[in-house]
C-alpha cells in the first residue's frame, strides 16, 4: 500500500505534497503563484510547456524558493504534484 511506503521513505504522492506543502500559496495565489483550482495552471503550462514549469518548480521561480516549501521531495516527486495541480485545474 501507499502509506508504508511513504512512511518507510519512499515517493509521496503529488496530492499529499500539494496539501502539505504547496497549498499556503497556491490555495490563495499568494505572490502571484497560480490558483490550484482555476485555469491558472493549465493556462502556464500552455504558455510555457512542461519542461519550462518543472524547472521553475525545481529550481525557483519568482517568490517561489526552489522546490517550493519541500526541500526533500525529490525531482520525480515534484513532477508529481505538479501534475496532480495541472488536474485540479
Amino acid at each position: 500500500s501507499a502509506a508504508p511506503a511513504a512512511a518507510s521513505g519512499g515517493a509521496r504522492t503529488g496530492e499529499s505534497i500539494y496539501n502539505g506543502k504547496c497549498a499556503a500559496c497556491h490555495g490563495s495565489g499568494v505572490l502571484g503563484a497560480p490558483k490550484f483550482g482555476t485555469n491558472e495552471m493549465a493556462a502556464r503550462l500552455e504558455e510555457k510547456g512542461m519542461e519550462t514549469l518543472l524547472t521553475h518548480a525545481l529550481n525557483g521561480f519568482n517568490a517561489m524558493p526552489p522546490k517550493g516549501t519541500c526541500a526533500d521531495c525529490s525531482d520525480d516527486e515534484i513532477k508529481a504534484t505538479i501534475e496532480y495541480m495541472l488536474e485540479g485545474s
